[in-house]
């Protein structure tokens, strides 16, 4: 019966009250065991051509962090039956039906705990210094269960976050990406680092942080309202004076935008839906308009911005829009 269940929900399309009762039955201690081996059966055999059509380059490189995710530390198996089952179970459900975010903890000597959410949706999590830590969508946060142990409270990112940092002198609080390494004590900031733009940036709100690039080991350190980025594709970094607020707004359930310039609105919608805007040459970027932002989806925002400014919004592909004449 476990199996005949979870196979009808993996392979079925499920209204959003059956996806929930699912959740709460897959979580559940009861037949624990069996739920988790049918689990593991099924991660394993997963094939995006015989489960469901999405871009293949995509699934992969999802599913390749996910198997990541769920194999941190060598001694990942010696986890508990009841969270490794919560883990597992969590993996699948994300990888085929999007829920909005989860914890994977490994319990182990070496272990790692992840903080991941999916594609559309965003999570708040406090870590275990008190800080906190909004997750942007389709993104990861790690950190060992000695973070805040031998001076240093490090964490490593993949994707988009905002730290509420809490203040410690004695532990600097270290985020570690591709190439740049942040470091603060106690302050609020924006870090993102996404593949598909080959773009990293640091934007500071509050406080001050310290920016180093791994490899050169060039430092710098911002004031407020700054921006730091490294584009991998010229290998240059630069910093530049904006309006912090436009790049951490996405943390909030909506945006008031009263009397902004299209190119601070452009900024905000970035990091809102995840995308990159680019403003055309026959375009006005300081155009003025208002309207708020609320959960509307990409293409009804655009269309917004259309019958606001009578400019065209193109979708070049799922990150890149054009706003053009």
């Amino acid at each position: 019966m476990v199996r005949k269940i979870i196979h009808t929900y993996l392979f079925h399309p499920m209204p959003d009250r059956v996806q929930e009762h699912f959740r709460s039955w897959i979580l559940d201690k009861e037949h624990a065991r069996e739920k988790e081996s049918v689990l593991r059966e099924e991660w394993d055999r997963l094939d995006p051509a015989e489960v469901f059509t999405v871009d293949e380059r995509s699934y992969r490189r999802k599913l390749g962090r996910l198997h990541r995710e769920m194999h941190v530390a060598p001694k990942a198996r010696l986890i508990t039956l009841s969270r490794r089952a919560a883990a597992v179970a969590a993996a699948v459900v994300v990888l085929l039906m999007g829920v909005e975010f989860f914890v994977v903890k490994h319990l182990a000597a070496d272990s790692t705990t992840w903080l991941v959410t999916a594609e559309n949706s965003k999570g708040r999590f406090t870590l275990p210094d008190g800080s906190t830590v909004w997750l942007n969508a389709d993104s990861r946060l790690a950190y060992r269960a000695d973070f805040a142990e031998n001076g240093h409270r490090r964490v490593r990112l993949d994707g988009e976050a905002f730290f509420d940092v809490k203040r410690d002198t004695l532990a600097p609080f270290e985020v570690t990406m591709d190439e740049l390494q942040v470091r603060v004590l106690g302050t609020r900031f924006m870090a993102s680092h996404i593949d598909d733009f080959g773009i990293e940036e640091v934007t500071l709100q509050s406080g001050s942080v310290e920016v180093e690039h791994l490899h050169s080991q060039e430092r710098i350190r911002l004031v407020p309202d700054q921006n730091c980025t490294f584009d991998a594709s010229t290998g240059l970094t630069t910093v530049r004076n904006v309006v912090a607020d436009n790049y951490c707004s996405w943390t909030g359930d909506s945006i008031v935008f009263d009397n902004m310039t299209l190119g601070e609105i452009a900024v905000n919608l970035e990091h809102w839906y995840n995308i990159r805007i680019r403003i055309e040459s026959d375009v006005d970027p300081s155009v003025r308009i208002s309207f708020t932002l609320r959960p509307e989806t990409l293409d009804e925002t655009l269309r917004i911005i259309e019958n606001l400014t009578h400019y065209h919004c193109l979708q070049i592909d799922k990150h890149h829009i054009s706003i053009r004449k």
